[in-house]
């Protein structure tokens, strides 16, 4: 250790001396020994770092013993001393709850190079880094880390390769189930004011809801005429705010804004009935050979209106010709919530309504559970055409993606009335400006179709949202590169 800490002053010394050369000869010196002198001074840098590691490494070994034979105190001395080295050299006091990604058991690619903790020679486009089988836990993070961009030496520059003042990144978890952008950043960096100068850069957040993962950063173009370094790369975890619960007062002027809403639309509505009605009457006049069709709609407006005459459709179908006694005895439950808590499947959640923690599951459509001891399970995979294991997988990935896209956002609910045996109720879930949520996790390859066993033929609205479901599911399965469960299939496809 006492060797470590000898050559740590004397790398330490050097480039300290080579940089007040620097700054005092900067102005007289001619530029190709400016050129050699700056590529010495990268080399006493990345040396000094590289001894700087060593004794960080042996303190933290010492600190290591000390604490196992009970000498705290001691322990305590070498634990300080270590961050002292390690936000002197990297300018900041590094974040205990920061997970390191570790250059020695990155997978390099094109022409970067690493060095200690520094990635360098960014030359090509491509060029980059890859942590395989990175374990984390689930959740948001932030890719921090120090960077430094200056010109190459005059000899590396030439007509075809001149120095950018930007270099554009990307940094993205590996993944063929979910295509989204929740889990790429692209990001750039600028030019430094001289080769010692590391610029603190952050990114993010990226949400990562499985482990382990696979994370790459690449460079989006080639910067052959700059020297670029990026250092102490790291993941650090998004520290959530918390929110103040609204107090219970607001619960009564809730209450006077929904029911102003609700008169609000049943004077819409009612203006949208009679309009339809008019137009129903004027088809009877001008098409008689339709006048049996046009009579039955009416009767069915009718019985639409009498059920609905002190209720708002808060969420109405697309057009009243459309509405059966299928969809009108739904209950409308509005501005539910996701409960607290993971949901316990892709398809099944607990929500809040007035007060009433309620648990509900998707109509129409099943995501695998995320346990394997399910019945359900092999029907599902046969679906997909999956393993079991394979399943399962999807099955968590399902339920984490359900917690996220949910989580925070007010749900408009249709519900049947009658709950099933363990008080679970069947419901539509309904998102504003994004549609039925059924329709999210098909879209993602992340649960299955299950018609009900029976249809009723005249229920014009459910045909025609199970018929949706059902194209959905199809186009996502055909498709090059298929989403989520269909991605992983091992039947011929």
């Amino acid at each position: 250790m006492r060797l470590l800490a000898t050559s740590l002053r004397h790398a330490l010394t050097l480039a300290v001396f080579l940089i007040v050369g620097v700054a005092r000869g900067q102005e007289t010196t001619p530029s190709d020994i400016t050129a050699a002198r700056n590529l010495l001074l990268t080399q006493a840098l990345a040396d000094s770092q590289r001894i700087t590691e060593q004794y960080v490494l042996a303190l933290g070994t010492r600190e290591a013993a000390l604490a196992a034979a009970g000498d705290y105190e001691e322990a305590k001395r070498f634990q300080q001393r270590r961050a002292q080295l390690q936000s002197l050299y990297f300018g900041s006091t590094v974040d205990s709850h920061a997970i390191v990604l570790p250059l020695t058991t990155a997978r390099l690619m094109g022409s970067i190079q690493a060095s200690g903790d520094i990635l360098s020679n960014w030359r090509s486009n491509g060029s980059g880094a890859e942590w395989s089988q990175f374990k984390l836990a689930p959740g948001r993070y932030h890719l921090e880390f120090e960077a430094n961009m200056i010109d190459a030496p005059v000899a590396f520059a030439s007509a075809k390769m001149q120095p950018q003042e930007k270099a554009s990144f990307t940094f993205a978890e590996v993944t063929q189930l979910i295509s989204t952008g929740t889990n790429t950043a692209t990001f750039e960096i600028t030019q430094s004011t001289d080769e010692t100068t590391f610029i603190p850069v952050r990114t993010g957040p990226l949400t990562f809801t499985r482990s382990p993962i696979t994370l790459r950063l690449v460079a989006n173009s080639g910067y052959p005429a700059n020297l670029i370094r990026l250092r102490n790369l790291r993941l650090v975890p998004v520290t959530e705010t918390a929110t103040v619960s609204a107090p219970i007062e607001a619960a009564a002027a809730l209450k006077t804004v929904r029911d102003d809403l609700a008169a609000e639309l049943l004077v819409s509505q009612k203006k949208a009935i009679d309009d339809y009605r008019n137009t129903l009457s004027a088809l009877t006049a001008s098409k008689p050979a339709l006048k049996e069709a046009i009579t039955a709609e009416a009767q069915r407006l009718d019985r639409l209106t009498t059920r609905r005459q002190s209720t708002p459709l808060l969420s109405p179908p697309a057009a009243f010709a459309t509405a059966t006694s299928s969809l009108q005895d739904l209950d409308i439950l509005t501005g539910a919530m996701l409960a607290d808590g993971p949901p316990t499947a892709g398809d099944r959640f607990k929500v809040i309504h007035d007060g009433k923690t309620i648990p509900v599951r998707l109509l129409w459509v099943a995501s695998p559970p995320p346990v394997s001891d399910t019945k359900s399970i092999p029907q599902l995979a046969k679906h997909f055409g999956i393993e079991s294991a394979a399943a399962v997988s999807i099955g968590r990935l399902a339920r984490d993606f359900t917690d996220q896209y949910l989580r925070a956002k007010p749900l408009r609910l249709l519900a049947y009335p009658q709950p099933d045996r363990d008080g679970t109720l069947a419901v539509l879930v309904v998102l504003q400006d994004i549609g039925l949520y059924q329709n999210v996790l098909i879209d993602q390859g992340l649960a299955a179709v299950q018609p009900p066993a029976s249809v009723n033929k005249a229920a014009i609205t459910e045909n025609a949202l199970l018929s949706s479901l059902i194209a959905r599911e199809e186009a996502i399965r055909k498709r090059s590169s298929p989403p989520g469960a269909w991605a992983l299939r091992t039947e011929a496809k």
